[in-house]
């Protein structure tokens, strides 16, 4: 335990994760494993149910709160905290619990508004490169093992290689690199199940997964195709196993040498280096321990001190100065306001970044066809990715295909909104979401629809927000929310900014033909009045917070959320299970980019 006194007092607000003890148990692990760190430097207490943060608070008086937000489901429960602009004085944090590239990132920002929360810390080291414009505000807590579970044993090596983790479109190097040692070495192979499937309660975790590991003479990871830093870099060499992997600009930020404490190699090279390893024993168990000593000496759960730092220097920080971490595995400074220095986040190198680098180019160019092309690339490796499904929806606007443009950012709407539950979507999809709306013809529904979420803050919104003012009669209207304030997950490119001036530029021209004002739809009509009586019927949570216009699945999240009010949680299940039976096909359509 860490020795230092007094603790402060820590209020970590957690999702409700015990739901997936039912299957993918190593979950529950990870998420108990946040707790036991923070513990290393905190008096922790956990709050993991629908709360009310003005009692919680005067109940527990905290010196710092965290909350976790921003993670993709597999089971877990996202809880309701109310009343969370209370105890403004107490310094909090936000804890960005998910991947990178995750499609729940605005659905992080928009809880970190509605929190009052400017700054957030990610388990991911690659996080900040993929939110650019959010970078300033993230630290980095990354991921480490627990030193009382993987550790060097000394056991008997009986398993030539161990194979275990995930593969496929998001794993390109550990695909390639499995099947080729598959096929040349003995191998312990564990399946790749789902984390929601309820066979992943077969799999090895904890303790028995670390044993098997101590086993172990050889196991291959990699990082995906984002080149991040995942717990097996650091569980394999912990365990006393050597780690064959990927070289990454964030495994040498690390520590990890080639041939020194571990294996980088190409998948076609790995065979000549695990033969060579193979042939001279000492020589691998050299690099085994050093990878060990290294993981021992600088990536277990007390060494994550991180979000410690960052409440110290918080404590005493002067006016004139703000904190910065120097590197993803440095310690937190305080440095002066005008000082060059920044945080020395690593770069992003991952293969999707790569993609859309070459797609916002061809953007930028006019070359649509190269353009989705690169898009479509990004997808291939996640195909829920937002920023790909965004710059695909750029395509179709500069193609004139406004219908097609609203029917992708109405979906990324609906995953923020209804799948995460966050209070409003990412800002710069709004702002393009109406744009659509406006260049096929429904700018009636756009103006009725532009206050809808007051807290969205972009600079593009507030352009095309300026303009439907100006449609409405309200040019001199007071502003509502902010211009350019709340986070979003989409860089402001040339392509974005290009994309909202010609659209705007076209919507005023064809205005300016005489093409009139198109009336509302009787459907938008009917949903708005719907919509409106909601809001004034005590009802509370049954009111969606989706756009009551046509296309945005308004009248579903309703009828989804009578079902949850109405039917006990078996019924629930039911429903589920038939409606995927029912509409499993339909929905596996939507959800195609």
């Amino acid at each position: 335990m860490n020795s230092l006194s007094p603790r402060p007092r820590l209020l970590f607000f957690q999702w409700d994760h015990a739901p997936n003890k039912a299957a993918s148990g190593f979950l529950t692990l990870q998420m108990n494993l946040h707790v036991k760190c923070l513990a290393q430097f905190f008096d922790v207490t956990v709050i993991s149910h629908d709360c009310d943060f003005d009692q919680v608070c005067d109940r527990h008086q905290p010196d710092l709160v965290l909350f976790e937000a921003g993670y993709r489901s597999h089971g877990s429960r996202r809880i309701r905290i109310d009343n969370t602009r209370a105890h403004p004085g107490i310094p909090r944090l936000g804890l960005h619990n998910g991947d990178p590239w995750c499609d729940r990132r605005a659905g992080f920002w928009a809880d970190m508004d509605d929190w009052g929360v400017e700054t957030a810390f990610a388990i991911g080291t690659a996080t900040p490169a993929y939110m650019p414009d959010q970078a300033d505000r993230i630290f980095v807590w990354p991921n480490f093992i627990d030193p009382d579970m993987f550790r060097f044993r000394g056991q008997a090596k009986v398993i030539p290689v161990m194979l275990t983790g995930q593969s496929g479109p998001l794993y390109p190097w550990r695909s390639a690199v499995y099947q080729t040692l598959a096929q040349h070495y003995p191998s312990l192979i564990t399946p790749a199940f789902r984390y929601e499937d309820a066979g992943a309660r077969r799999l090895l975790a904890g303790q028995a997964y670390a044993d098997a590991l101590s086993a172990s003479w050889v196991s291959p990871s990699c990082g995906t195709m984002g080149h991040e830093l995942v717990r097996k870099h650091l569980e394999i060499p912990g365990a006393g196993c050597l780690l064959v992997t990927e070289r990454t600009p964030v495994l040498e930020a690390a520590g990890f040498r080639d041939g020194e404490n571990c294996v980088f190699a190409t998948p076609s090279e790995v065979v000549e280096k695990i033969d060579a390893l193979m042939a001279d024993p000492d020589r691998m168990l050299r690099i085994t321990r050093a990878g060990h000593t290294l993981v021992a000496g600088r990536h277990t759960l007390h060494h994550r001190r991180q979000i410690r730092d960052w409440f110290d220097l918080h404590q005493t920080l002067g006016s004139g100065q703000r904190i910065v971490q120097p590197g993803p595995f440095a310690p937190l400074k305080a440095v002066a306001v005008a000082s060059a220095r920044h945080h020395g986040h690593l770069p992003a190198t991952g293969l999707d970044r790569l993609a859309l680098q070459k797609a916002h180019g061809h953007l930028a160019k006019n070359e649509l066809a190269r353009a989705r092309q690169q898009f479509e690339a990004a997808l291939a490796y996640v195909p829920y990715l937002p920023e790909a499904k965004l710059g695909l929806a750029l395509c179709d606007l500069a193609e004139n295909r406004p219908d097609e443009a609203f029917r992708r950012l109405s979906a990324l709407i609906r995953v923020t909104i209804t799948e995460y539950g966050a209070s409003r979507p990412d800002p710069a999809e709004w702002a393009l979401c109406l744009l659509a709306l406006m260049a096929s013809g429904r700018e009636a529904e756009a103006i009725a629809l532009r206050d809808r979420y007051p807290s969205a803050g972009h600079a593009g919104l507030a352009r095309v927000k300026g303009v439907l003012d100006q449609m409405a009669g309200e040019d001199d209207r007071a502003v509502v929310g902010a211009s350019t304030g709340s986070g979003s997950i989409h860089p402001t490119t040339p392509a974005m900014t290009q994309a909202i001036d010609r659209e705007l530029a076209a919507f005023m021209a064809r205005r300016g033909e005489g093409s009139g004002r198109h009336p509302v739809r009787v459907g938008q009509r009917s949903l708005a009045a719907l919509d409106r009586l909601l809001r004034i019927m005590p009802v509370g949570t049954l009111r969606p917070r989706l756009p009551p216009a046509p296309g945005f699945g308004y009248l579903i999240a309703l009828r989804d959320a009578l079902g949850r009010k109405l039917l006990p949680p078996s019924g629930r299940r039911l429903a589920r299970r038939m409606a995927l039976r029912i509409h499993g096909s339909r929905t596996r359509h939507e959800s195609r980019p």
